[in-house]
């Protein structure tokens, strides 16, 4: 699959809100599993603290653990999930990064860091169980 094939398929895992399909820049797929990508979080999405939402970062991570393993060639739904809030900031552009630590042949857990665009601090740090349902079909 091409590069620019994979990427279009990776955007299925966006919701279809245009407000989120705006929001989200797939930067790179350095490879399988490897995926940058930065989110500008809406203000609609902060807490009533005025920083981004726990849900939001949540989010965040499921979306970054759905490229990584459609990068991998897999059609997926999260199966669990542990994240670990870090630091509380004003909603923001943010960069996110995934890293498959495991890719087996029903499951695939990968992590995923996301971190101020500005300042490159750490935000969250998600773990995401992902069953995998069979290669995508083209």
């Amino acid at each position: 699959m091409d590069n620019a094939t994979l990427l279009e398929k990776l955007r299925c895992n966006i919701p279809p809100q245009q407000e989120l399909q705006d929001a989200i820049v797939i930067d790179e797929v350095a490879k399988p599993g490897y995926v940058r990508f930065t989110v500008d979080v809406p203000e609609s999405f902060s807490n009533y603290h005025g920083g981004i939402h726990g849900g939001m970062g949540y989010f965040i991570g499921e979306i970054g653990c759905g490229f990584a393993t459609y990068s991998l060639g897999f059609n997926n739904v999260c199966q669990t999930a542990t994240i670990n809030f870090i630091k509380a900031v004003p909603c923001c552009k943010v960069i996110v990064e995934t890293e498959p630590i495991h890719a087996g042949r029903s499951t695939a857990v990968i992590r995923v860091t996301t971190r101020q665009a500005e300042t490159g601090k750490l935000l969250f740090q998600s773990t995401h169980t992902m069953f995998l349902l069979g290669p995508i079909q083209d």
